[in-house]
């Protein structure tokens, strides 16, 4: 985290979190859709705008639109596991 914090740009703290060499826990495969739940649900609980527009998605589905992201987003061919477009649903959920 060090290293991160004393990047020089956003795009270098970012390119070192993406280093797979660099894994903020050893089990961070099996924690990291719980924590990026726990960072999306304070980011909606404290910007009551953004809550707002999330709501106002019904109950639509969401998704990561992210073409090289298959984790996170659908990826290019839209097979990816989209897991924050279900975050976001699920903090949605949680809302009403």
């Amino acid at each position: 985290m060090a290293e991160i914090q004393a990047s020089s740009t956003p795009e270098l703290a970012a390119k070192i979190g993406r280093n797979p060499e660099h894994q903020p826990y050893p089990d961070w495969d099996l924690c990291k859709c719980k924590l990026m739940y726990r960072a999306v649900w304070q980011k909606f609980s404290q910007h009551l705008d953004i809550r707002q527009i999330l709501l106002d998605t019904l109950d639509a589905e969401i998704i990561e639109d992210s073409p090289v992201d298959y984790f996170w987003g659908c990826g290019i061919d839209r097979t990816g596991a989209n897991h924050l477009g279900r975050i976001l649903m699920q903090v949605r959920a949680d809302f009403v």
